[in-house]
C-alpha cells in the first residue's frame, strides 16, 4: 500500500541518480532558437541543450545551471531536463549579443565527460528584429 501524504515515504527526488545512467554523461546539441519579439519591444532568445549519458540515451530529471549574458543583464539560472533530456533557458532583453554557458549537471553528482569541445557547452547568439 502505498505512503499516505501525511506520512514520510520515498520521493522520487530523494532517489540517487548514480547508477540510473551509464558516467561519464555529456551535455551535446547546444542550440539556439529563433528570438521571438514581445509585445513590449524586447526580444526572448532561448537555448536549448541535450543531454546524454555514455551510451547515448536522454537523461530526464537532471538539474542543470547555466549563466545567461545579455546586453543589459547577466544571471545564473537552473532548470531541469525533461523527459527527452531537454532543457531550455531563456532571456527576454533589448536586441544585442546573448551568451550561454553551461555551469553544472546535477550538482555535481555525476561524472561529466570533459573532452576538448565538452569543457564548456556554451553558445552565443546576436538577436534582433530582423532575426
Amino acid at each position: 500500500m502505498p505512503p499516505s501524504p501525511r506520512q514520510p515515504g520515498i520521493v522520487p527526488d530523494d532517489l540517487p541518480k548514480r547508477g540510473l545512467f551509464r558516467e561519464p554523461i555529456r551535455v551535446e546539441d547546444v542550440e539556439v532558437l529563433p528570438p521571438e519579439q514581445l509585445g513590449d519591444g524586447r526580444l526572448r532568445v532561448t537555448f536549448r541543450i541535450q543531454v546524454r549519458d555514455a551510451d547515448g540515451r536522454p537523461c530526464p530529471d537532471l538539474a542543470v545551471i547555466a549563466r545567461i549574458a545579455g546586453p543589459d543583464r547577466a544571471g545564473q539560472k537552473m532548470g531541469h531536463t525533461d523527459l527527452f533530456g531537454q532543457v531550455r533557458f531563456r532571456m527576454a532583453g533589448p536586441e544585442g549579443r546573448y551568451r550561454f554557458e553551461v555551469l553544472d549537471v546535477a550538482a555535481g553528482a555525476l561524472q561529466l565527460e570533459r573532452g576538448s569541445e565538452l569543457a564548456v557547452a556554451a553558445a552565443e547568439t546576436t538577436a534582433s528584429v530582423q532575426g
